[in-house]
């Protein structure tokens, strides 16, 4: 049981708008508070959020996910809740985060939260395992997949509009006083490929102890809400919502996800390295 929670926990933890002239109607209907209307066509605005992105070359993203597990065979639910904060630059690929993982069930006396601290620079690939109180270093011969699944992080709010550029005639499109909000419902068989993209970077290229395939899990549906900074037109916050069934180990279980991402602090993190008592105390996995 704990090996499957950890690997949901550390999954998680690895998104154009349309092309016509139409501009974005008001998001609240207070006609008093919500400011001045942007005349930009939703096309107009995914230019320029894209633009923008291409120049970040380092971000801070806080990200919750909450996640509602219930196994289809002996009917167990829980909810799961990740939260993490992560400072990331974007060239060299390089992060550092902290995150805590806390599951509620009946079923599982599991009350102390999960916790894992993690960097990932051109030195390797460090996690903290807070059972052995003790930093690991990953083998060198995983780093190019490690660096693979580094750069598509969430942290990276510039993959998730490249990933979705695609899709810019399937947008709505709304704005407040000070952010642009595109909505993607991802349903139906147009989104297939959309969807078989979550799932490899939700897999990513991690040996995980419990072995999966892309054909062990289905996506039903995803639902994506993107902020744009009216200013910046930098994306200050992306919000996603999943419902997919997987098979771990015979286990069928069905994932309701929702995972908020706030970003911030953009070009501010200079460099990120690992600490030199990390690298001096860190046993090495063989490869």
């Amino acid at each position: 049981m704990k090996k499957w929670i950890l690997f949901m926990s550390t999954a998680t933890l690895a998104i154009g708008l349309s092309a016509c002239s139409e501009t974005a109607e008001p998001a609240s209907g207070d006609e008093t508070t919500k400011g001045e209307d942007s005349k930009l066509t939703v096309q107009e605005v995914y230019e320029k959020s894209v633009e923008a992105s291409e120049d970040i070359t380092s971000v801070h993203a806080d990200i919750v996910t909450d996640q509602t597990i219930a196994m289809q065979g002996d009917g167990m639910e829980m909810d799961m809740t990740v939260s993490s904060s992560m400072d990331m630059t974007i060239d060299p690929v390089a992060f550092y985060q902290k995150a805590e993982t806390s599951v509620v069930s009946e079923d599982i006396d599991n009350s102390n939260p999960m916790s894992m601290e993690m960097y990932f620079t051109e030195q390797g690939m460090y996690m903290y395992e807070e059972t052995m109180a003790t930093w690991l270093k990953m083998p060198d011969a995983s780093i190019e997949d490690l660096k693979a699944l580094a750069d598509q992080q969430t942290a990276n709010p510039s993959q998730q509009l490249e990933e979705l550029a695609e899709f810019k005639d399937d947008f709505t499109f709304k704005q407040t006083e000070a952010e642009y909000i595109l909505t993607l419902d991802a349903s139906g068989e147009k989104f297939n490929e959309l969807m078989d993209q979550q799932l490899e970077k939700t897999l990513g290229q991690m040996e995980l102890e419990a072995q999966m395939a892309l054909e062990d899990m289905t996506i039903h549906a995803v639902n994506y809400v993107i902020y744009v900074d009216k200013e910046s037109f930098l994306t200050t916050g992306i919000d996603m919502k999943m419902d997919m069934d997987m098979n771990i180990e015979d286990e069928m279980m069905n994932i309701k996800s929702d995972m908020q991402a706030d970003y911030s602090r953009f070009n501010e993190i200079q460099a990120i390295t690992v600490p030199a008592e990390v690298v001096e105390q860190a046993q090495e996995i063989a490869g």
